[in-house]
């Protein structure tokens, strides 16, 4: 199937299930996971396999492509949308990894599913052919659905420069799951702690993320598309904003329904002014949202498709982008919700789900506009980029 019909078809696989999530949404909080018919759903279409390496039976889209569908998928509910977009992520992680690894991992279930811990955490020793991993690591979404998950970790260059960010790849059965996961927001991502104790992780399972951002990861070898000459860190945000902008312009529809069938002491809502212009404000900027998440990401791809590294000054641009484009969307739910009064308090009422969502996903350090503004500006002014990269 040619590339464009495969987007196609996910985009509309990710529009049928949207509201079909969106009325699994107030299980998922309740279950404090995503439901387990939820997971079948995307297996069954495929959504975790958008961006896996096409010779293990991936798709193998470009990532502006991962954005669109997440985008879609995220109107119904922002938790479930969130786990289908990191478990397409992690895919296309893998795919970094040395060849081993992935047909360790996909020989056996092509459609398997990974998690992830990114940020460094826990201890590495160096053991004859790998490493004995111990510690405890927090927010990883979808681990309960999960049969293989990376983990961060510093691993000592011996040179006296800071330590090596490095991600280590274990089967879950080996990894002890918390029931961690209670929160304000994005509560239905079962966004559990792990922790491992003296487990030792061949040196095939080991990957070094300063591969990834230098654009000669061991798995980029094998897998030759352009999609695996994208550095992850930095370059990734687009995906998550787009869940973060589909939660938005999901809330922005409900509003607009609200709208149009409610009354005030017999007068429809419809006809007062102030909400015709809180309807025009926050479309607009979930408007100017997506096309700010899916055009950079479309652009980092342009630019590893020609053949030519991404600069730090592309890294700059995207985390800025994809970080405003979150800072819009979550100014367009605070918009609506402010105007939806005692209607839109109750648990049951979509939009209260998503301005909390949208500020669980705005707290993410990928994600947050103070960390990625920064970023941008002091390199644009010439700063020194060590404390902020």
């Amino acid at each position: 199937m040619a590339k464009d019909d495969q987007r196609a078809r996910f985009l509309a696989e990710a529009k049928r299930l949207a509201p079909i999530f969106r009325e699994r949404a107030l299980e998922a909080e309740k279950l404090r996971r995503m439901p387990d018919q939820s997971v079948v759903d995307i297996v069954a279409v495929g959504l975790q396999r958008i961006c896996q390496p096409k010779r293990f039976g991936g798709a193998e889209l470009p990532w502006d492509a991962l954005v669109e569908v997440s985008m879609e998928l995220a109107k119904g509910c922002g938790s479930q949308a969130w786990v289908a977009n990191v478990f397409a992520e992690h895919a296309c992680h893998l795919g970094h990894f040395p060849d081993e690894a992935q047909h360790e991992v996909w020989d056996d279930d092509p459609e398997t599913l990974i998690s992830t811990s990114y940020a460094p955490s826990g201890t590495a020793e160096r053991v004859e052919g790998g490493y004995k991993l111990s510690g405890r690591w927090g927010f990883s979404s979808g681990v309960n659905h999960a049969s293989w998950i990376m983990l961060g970790v510093f691993i000592d260059n011996k040179k006296g420069a800071h330590p090596d960010h490095h991600l280590m790849l274990l089967p879950i059965a080996e990894v002890k799951i918390l029931d961690s996961w209670e929160t304000l927001g994005l509560a239905g991502t079962g966004s559990n702690d792990v922790e491992a104790s003296e487990i030792i992780v061949p040196d095939h399972r080991v990957l070094d993320v300063s591969k990834i951002l230098e654009q000669h990861s061991p798995g980029a070898e094998v897998n030759t598309a352009a999609l695996f000459k994208m550095p992850h860190l930095g370059f990734a945000q687009p995906a998550l904003a787009g869940v973060t902008v589909g939660m938005a312009a999901g809330a922005v529809a409900d509003f607009e329904a609200m709208l149009m069938t409610r009354k005030v002491r017999g007068k429809p809502l419809a006809e007062l002014t102030n909400l015709q212009l809180r309807l025009a404000e926050a479309s607009a900027e979930v408007e100017a949202a997506r096309l700010l998440a899916l055009s950079t990401a479309t652009d980092n791809m342009s630019i590893v498709s020609s053949g030519t590294m991404l600069s730090v000054a592309d890294l700059a641009r995207s985390r800025r982008n994809a970080a405003y484009a979150v800072k819009l969307a979550k100014s367009a739910v605070q918009r609506v919700f402010e105007a939806t009064g005692g209607h839109g308090i109750y648990v049951s009422q979509p939009i209260q789900r998503a301005f909390r969502d949208v500020q669980a996903a705005a707290s993410h350090i990928a994600l947050g506009w103070d960390f990625s503004g920064i970023i941008y500006g002091r390199h644009t002014l010439g700063l020194d980029m060590s404390d902020v990269l």
